[in-house]
């Protein structure tokens, strides 16, 4: 999969050839419990089993796949070593990791010369080899800053075995892209409940 095909930007649902989009959060559960006014945790559990149900109906331990985390930088920020992406990957050593600087996601929110996404990918690893648990615990944590873990920007995983890309974007969803529809087809229908129902009609009439 060349990624200027699958253009890394959200929402990459809207934005990709034949999409997938989860309910992740789950609707019958409360953010907040009420009578305490703390964090629902069976909320965020739950959030955590589904995508894990999902990556896992998709994605084998033996999967080549990459990792692209990015940031928005006004010319200073960057992505540092100490960066919690990089703890994610348990044979980081033996990775590849390639550092660039974008200009054609977002271009319209680059209002001067030097701002841009910082980039990262992490390449030459298989499924089996990222903490995917931790991952997605710091996705779904996003909005809520008394959470751990935690990570400030977009991580987007690249199946290159499967040929389709994920990005659980909050604890509200996840989208799995791809350039062709049979790669989404198993899932499909193995993770039909969790369709999000604002897009149901649309996936569904791929799909179907």
């Amino acid at each position: 999969m060349d990624e200027p095909d699958i253009k890394l930007e959200r929402p990459l649902f809207y934005n990709s050839p034949f999409g997938l989009r989860f309910e992740i959060g789950p609707s019958d559960q409360e953010i907040w419990n009420d009578e305490n006014k703390e964090l629902n945790r069976k909320y965020f559990s739950v959030a955590l089993e589904r995508a894990m149900s999902i990556f896992q109906g998709v994605f084998d331990p033996s999967d080549n796949i990459e990792i692209v985390y990015q940031i928005f930088s006004d010319g200073r920020r960057k992505i540092k070593k100490r960066s919690f992406i990089f703890k994610q990957v348990k044979s980081l050593a033996n990775a590849n990791i390639d550092l660039s600087d974008h200009r054609d996601i977002y271009s319209e929110d680059l209002d001067y010369k030097c701002e841009c996404w910082k980039r990262v990918t992490i390449s030459g690893i298989t499924a089996s080899e990222l903490d995917t648990v931790q991952l997605f615990k710091a996705a779904i944590n996003t909005d809520f800053p008394s959470l751990q873990p935690q990570f400030n920007g977009e991580c987007y995983l690249i199946n290159r075995t499967k040929q389709l890309v994920l990005n659980l974007y909050d604890d509200r969803g996840m989208d799995i892209v791809s350039n062709n529809k049979e790669s989404l087809n198993g899932l499909y229908k193995s993770h039909n409940k969790l369709i999000l129902d604002y897009d149901r009609e649309h996936i569904d009439k791929v799909f179907s």
